[in-house]
């Protein structure tokens, strides 16, 4: 359980979070799902051009065509994975866009220092660089214990704010936004069906430490050393065609489980700019039936997992700490003793590359 300590705001210096400063140009790698020809990175051709590519072609063998974008290009299948990860290959979702955290490992792998993730019905904002505003928003640090009221949320403090308490959290993940197609789930989609969401150039927040909020991996930026928390749970369907009974919360529960760590450790997160423009909704019928089973324990994981403590919390440590987490996770049914095995196996394979 959480110590009443945790609760008391630590002073500015505190070495903890310490992160090592982005470089001026840093390797950025884009990581995309698809199923389909991903033609639509010939629209990020001008912001893509010093970046590496990494497609997830969830097929058991590679076939999408891929236009020549970025500076470099790797291209993985179910059989790539299967072929690498060897008798880990499990713990890649198949049939559900949670194959990129196949992505994101490679991506570790070889080098990468920020890794961006898509999904590929998003396009450029027009005159909105979408690589250099999440680079900004990884280079700021944030108050931990406070929220500036300042909208754009860098080094503008509003009177009140305490002077000790600044400056003290890095910003580990940008949590980017989206125009015209909302990120909704089924039943409010249905609701609102001809709602779209303007562009709100300069938006940008601070998620409160202590607090959760709803991932979504449409546009979406970390640091290299947030890669050990970001395993999207098994969702879809496993290697063999069997149902995993949940679809539609990989990046939710992904989510939760790696801002509690970062809370843990001292870093933050920042929700708002950079905007893509999500161009096709996905229906919302189908996705009441995906989002069903998840919806009561969706409920009840973040409650659970709201009060638990570590016993280390410095940054030194995330791998560990995710698998310490995934050791409390309760066993609500059937599906989540094979995710906590899911999530050791994560963590081994991130200690080992």
């Amino acid at each position: 359980m959480v110590s009443s300590n945790d609760m008391i705001p630590s002073t500015a210096g505190s070495t903890s979070n310490a992160v090592k400063p982005l470089p001026k140009h840093p390797e950025v790698f884009v990581v995309i799902p698809t199923i389909r020809d991903v033609e639509f990175l010939n629209n990020w051709a001008d912001q893509f051009r010093d970046v590496t590519i990494v497609i997830c072609e969830d097929q058991p063998k590679k076939s999408v065509k891929i236009p020549k974008v970025g500076k470099k290009t790797y291209h993985y299948s179910w059989q790539e994975i299967d072929a690498d990860l060897g008798d880990d290959g499990w713990i890649i979702s198949r049939r559900n866009s949670a194959i990129r955290s196949y992505g994101f490992l490679k991506a570790y792998r070889l080098g990468a220092e920020v890794i961006i993730t898509l999904d590929d019905d998003c396009y450029p904002v027009k005159n909105h660089p979408l690589i250099d505003l999440h680079l900004r928003n990884l280079r700021l640090s944030v108050p931990k214990h406070w929220v500036n009221t300042y909208p754009d949320a860098r080094h503008l403090y509003t009177r009140g704010m305490p002077y000790l308490n600044r400056d003290e959290a890095p910003v580990m993940l940008s949590h980017g936004l989206w125009t015209h197609v909302m990120d909704h789930d089924g039943a409010t989609h249905l609701q609102h069906l001809n709602f779209r969401a303007e562009f709100a150039e300069h938006f940008l927040q601070i998620i409160p430490h202590g607090a959760f909020f709803p991932m979504c991996s449409m546009n979406l930026a970390f640091r290299r050393e947030l890669t050990p928390l970001m395993y999207f749970p098994l969702m879809g369907e496993d290697k063999n065609g069997n149902k995993w009974g949940y679809d539609r919360f990989d990046d939710i529960w992904c989510g939760i489980f790696a801002k509690k760590v970062m809370d843990a450790v001292g870093w933050a997160a920042i929700n708002g700019a950079p905007f893509v423009r999500h161009e096709k909704a996905s229906n919302p019928f189908h996705n009441l039936i995906k989002e069903s089973n998840g919806v009561e324990s969706n409920e009840q994981v973040w409650a659970d997992i709201f009060p638990l403590g570590f016993k280390s919390t410095t940054a030194a440590q995330p791998s560990g700490m995710y698998a310490e987490l995934a050791h409390q996770l309760k066993s609500y049914d059937s599906y989540f003793p094979e995710l906590k095995k899911a999530m050791f196996i994560w963590s081994e394979q991130i200690e080992k590359s």
